[in-house]
Parts: C-alpha cells; structure tokens; sequence
C-alpha cells in the first residue's frame, strides 16, 4: 500500500510540475515522432539521436520508490538478450540522486543503461504523468507503444517484436 501511496504522490507532482511548466507542451502521441533523448548515462556514456539512430529503443521512465525492482526483473533481462539485435533500452530516472543510481546499478548488476532527467526535461517531453512508464520507438523515432504502469519482461519483449 505504501508502494502505491508512493507512485499516486509523484504522479501528482509530475502533474503540478507539467501543468505549471505551461500549455505549449504538447502530448507525444503514438505514430508521431518523438522529441529527441540526449544526455549521458550514470557511466558517462553518451546518448544522443546519433547514438540511438537506427535501433528500437525503450524509454523506461522510473524511481527507485516504487519501481527499482522492475529494473532488475523486467528490463535487465530484455535488455542484455536484445542489446545486440537493434535495441537500445534506457531507464530514465526522474528523481534519485546520480550516486545512489550508481549504488542501485551496482548491487543489482544492472548493466542497462540508466539516465537522470535532472530538471524532469526528458518527463516533460514525454509528458509522463506516472512511474513506470515505458515509451517504445521504433527505428525511426517514431512513437509505437506507450505503456503506463509496470510491464513484464515477456510483454515487453513482445510489443519490441511488434515494432522490430
């Protein structure tokens, strides 16, 4: 119960933030393109639409509060299967301290990608209003999937075959 108190208290304020950051954001819809995702990863690796270009990637947009566990369970496994067939995942961390992400990758042997949206920009752009949430692109950068809520292995490797 504390779990699902956790998640409806972020989405509440990622709300507050997008709906006072103002109205001339509009919502990435399905079959658009998506805003480009650029920054660096907890290793300093670079991610750019460069970097990206050509693969299926999956946003997956998280806090250690209620869904740190879905990295390990859900999208490591999807992540090290799949990494060199075309696909790049990064989970997107909206809230956490870069250290403790390090930490968290760390104990649990995460080699998935991880990013932190200081200043919610990447949130903003997808609009995200809850955690998890997972955006699926194709190799276009065109938006194919959004998934709010948390998504098991099996079902995301299932909507990546989709738009593979």
């Amino acid at each position: 119960m504390a779990r699902l108190t956790c998640c409806f208290s972020l989405l509440f304020a990622i709300t507050a933030a997008i709906f006072s950051s103002g109205c001339d954001r509009k919502m990435v819809k399905v079959g658009e393109q998506a805003p480009p995702v650029s920054g660096r990863d907890i290793r300093g690796n670079q991610v750019s639409p460069e970097t990206l270009k050509g693969k299926v990637v999956v946003l997956y947009f998280w806090t250690n509060s209620c869904c740190g566990e879905t990295l390990k369970e859900d999208l490591e496994p999807v992540y090290r299967r799949n990494k060199d067939r075309g696909l790049a995942v990064i989970a997107v961390n909206e809230f956490d301290e870069e250290k403790d992400l390090v930490s968290i990758a760390a104990t649990n042997r995460l080699s998935v990608p991880i990013m932190v949206d200081a200043g919610s920009t990447l949130a903003k752009d997808f609009t995200v209003f809850a955690f998890p949430t997972a955006f699926i692109l194709d190799r276009n950068g065109t938006l194919r999937q959004k998934v709010l809520g948390q998504i098991s292995a099996a079902k995301l490797e299932q909507l990546i075959q989709q738009v593979n």
